[in-house]
């Protein structure tokens, strides 16, 4: 009988004792991650592959490119580990040009993460409140466009089996891709599933993509279906040493910045916006500019404070 109570007990404690979230991250976890750091060359293709609204016509003509890129770890704590891409590029005179690319910021047991609600000029996004027992054993996955402004955020458990190491998080929304935004207004966002997985040469980031309209006066739905591979396979290039001086060079500044959106989002209570224009300037033109300058902290974060429009 004594024994029979006790285990009513224990299972009574079991059931309204609140999830505790794992104290570190598994080493594997970690390692992947890591490593999708180095030197690779990169084949980006996307694929319209079914139209879903009636009267869409696919473009058939798929999106190819090829580059070089330098993956470069800026930073490395136990429970974040930031990675900065670099596009490498033919300069002036065939002489290579380095373009700061997207970053991928993961944390572990993360229980706050952003999603795109906004369009247009202002970019509006929430914050998603996750329990301890649904973070429990995850990572997000934040990325950002290449001026360290927030493009999605996701979250998973990173599953190695089978020796398989793969990452894949549930559908979030996201803008417009920079190679769509400029050419076309026909839908407002993308929803897309997220995987990255490890190969023996390297990695891959394949996206299931939704293409969306949704706005006022119109019914929302999905005009399409699109599929995107993008494959890294480790290489050697003597240009990678381009790449890492000129981030040596400049990383100070991208820090600032890169923190300064990751602030604004974390410590929002319940969701910022930002925009792209402010008092005549564009962020973009406002950020290249401050990136020669390279102004102290404090007027930085001023500069970039006037594009938030509420927290």
């Amino acid at each position: 009988m004594i024994r029979g109570l006790m285990k009513r007990v224990i299972a009574l404690i079991t059931a309204t004792t609140p999830l505790v979230l794992a104290a570190a991250p598994p080493d594997k976890d970690r390692q992947a991650i890591l490593a999708m750091a180095g030197t690779h060359a990169v084949t980006f293709e996307f694929q319209e592959t079914a139209a879903v609204a009636t009267g869409y016509k696919i473009n058939p003509k798929p999106y190819h490119e090829t580059a070089t890129e330098v993956v470069t770890v800026v930073e490395d704590k136990p429970e974040r580990i930031a990675l900065q891409h670099l596009l490498i590029v033919p300069g002036k005179e065939g002489k290579p040009q380095v373009i700061k690319h997207w970053a991928q910021i993961w944390s572990w047991q993360d229980t706050e993460l952003l999603d795109y609600c906004g369009s247009e000029e202002d970019h509006l996004w929430k914050k998603i409140d996750l329990t301890p027992e649904q973070a429990a054993g995850t990572w997000s996955q934040l990325v950002t466009n290449i001026d360290d402004t927030p493009r999605y955020e996701g979250y998973a458990k990173w599953v190695h089996e089978d020796g398989e190491s793969s990452w894949q998080s549930a559908a979030t929304r996201r803008p417009l891709p920079r190679r769509e935004y400029s050419k076309r207004d026909d839908y407002d966002y993308l929803v897309v599933t997220n995987r990255h997985t490890l190969t023996p040469g390297g990695w891959i980031h394949y996206q299931d993509n939704r293409k969306v309209v949704d706005r006022d006066g119109e019914e929302k739905r999905v005009l399409c279906f699109e599929s995107g591979l993008n494959s890294y396979t480790r290489t050697e290039s003597p240009e990678a040493e381009v790449a890492l001086a000129w981030w040596k060079e400049n990383h100070a500044f991208w820090d600032g910045v890169r923190n300064f959106w990751l602030l604004s989002g974390e410590k929002a209570p319940a969701s910022f916006t930002y925009s792209t224009h402010q008092n005549g300037e564009g962020l973009s033109k406002l950020i290249e500019r401050l990136e020669k300058e390279k102004p102290a902290p404090e007027v930085l974060t001023s500069a970039l404070q006037s594009y938030v429009v509420s927290k």
